[in-house]
């Protein structure tokens, strides 16, 4: 137990942690706002911020601004810059540009947008969870979890990756071990449809599985970002679905190994109801195009609760189903995880 504090604690040490700061506006009657310029548009400037989620603020309210990531800066002439900002003085913005370093001095009340609809979005945003438990005397068992996730936004790209380990077992011996590793990349061909390109690899030694690989490719669809929705409960809703083909290779540790062509689907959806509160479903299948009986779905559904600034508390349930087991092996597994991580967004 105390090596699993030990790791638990490195392991939150080595995530980078957000500015403290990060940007700065500065309002007119003297208020200080910090947190992470989203947007700008039609006069209002929308900020996350650690106390309060994300706010909204009048440009005409606002004396200072300072920015110090680079983002899109749309101008009253129609020019657009990636920029940082800083501010001088009161009613007056700093842009120093991010191609050549160069500074352009500006009047606040002429910056028309900040990450205009359609311009660049850079993101990058994860989270790092750990479970465990013990017990000893007449019930002696172990557990140890770990999952991780990380997706990151650059203009046409979006990148995901993530790693999930399970591991249980009790005086009988072991009960539990599995693990999974998953990359995709995605590329925009418009504002909501791109082409994806999927890896996933897992194993379980209770599902007689030495390995598993699915390699998939094909369209994908944008339904929502966060943010499309206007209701407040439903700002934070995002969600997305892909249809391709894949080629599924399964290894056994007893029975005779197998591949075939198989299609693929997938829903994911993230959604934010409230500044603490966040519900996620991640959903997969595999069908065999050669036997229709012979395909593989798994699925992470759960909900995430804020406990302090970034740390988090997450209920998952993850389920496995497939159709077509290894003789003597059931089809379903289902696995109840209770884990305390960190998430990051920047």
């Amino acid at each position: 137990m105390r090596f699993f504090l030990l790791i638990l604690i490195l392991s939150m040490a080595a995530v980078p942690l957000p500015a403290k700061e990060g940007d700065r506006v500065v309002l007119k009657d003297g208020s200080l706002v910090h947190g992470q310029v989203e947007s700008l548009s039609d006069g209002k400037l929308k900020v996350k911020t650690g106390f309060s989620g994300t706010i909204t603020i009048e440009l005409e309210k606002i004396s200072r601004l300072e920015v110090s990531r680079t983002l899109a800066f749309k101008l009253e002439d129609g020019t657009e810059h990636s920029a940082t900002a800083a501010s001088p003085e009161d009613g007056k913005v700093e842009l120093t540009l991010a191609d050549s370093g160069q500074k352009l001095s500006i009047d606040l009340g002429s910056i028309q947008a900040i990450n205009p609809p359609g311009g660049k979005k850079n993101t990058t945003r994860g989270a790092v969870n750990f479970g465990g438990g013990a017990t000893d005397g007449n019930t002696r068992a172990k557990s140890v979890s770990f999952n991780a996730d990380l997706e990151s936004r650059f203009d046409s790209h979006r990148l995901s990756a993530g790693l999930a380990y399970n591991y249980d077992e009790d005086l009988g011996g072991l009960t539990a071990r599995n693990s999974k590793a998953r990359i995709k990349y995605d590329y925009f061909l418009t504002e909501k449809l791109f082409l994806f390109g999927s890896i996933l690899a897992e194993e379980d030694s209770f599902q007689d599985l030495n390995l598993r690989t699915a390699l998939a490719g094909g369209p994908g669809y944008q339904f929502l970002e966060a943010g499309d929705l206007e209701p407040a409960y439903l700002k934070g809703l995002a969600a997305y679905g892909e249809l391709g083909l894949s080629y599924v290779d399964e290894d056994f540790l007893q029975a005779g190994d197998k591949s075939y062509l198989a299609a693929k689907w997938s829903l994911n959806t993230d959604w934010k109801i409230l500044p603490r509160l966040s519900l996620f479903h991640h959903h997969e299948g595999y069908p065999s195009l050669a036997d229709m009986d012979d395909f593989y779905i798994t699925t992470e559904t759960g909900i995430r609760v804020s406990i302090f600034e970034n740390f988090v508390s997450t209920l998952q349930v993850n389920w496995r189903w497939d159709n077509s087991p290894s003789p003597g092996f059931g089809r379903s597994d289902t696995n109840y995880l209770l884990t305390l991580g960190y998430t990051f967004d920047f």
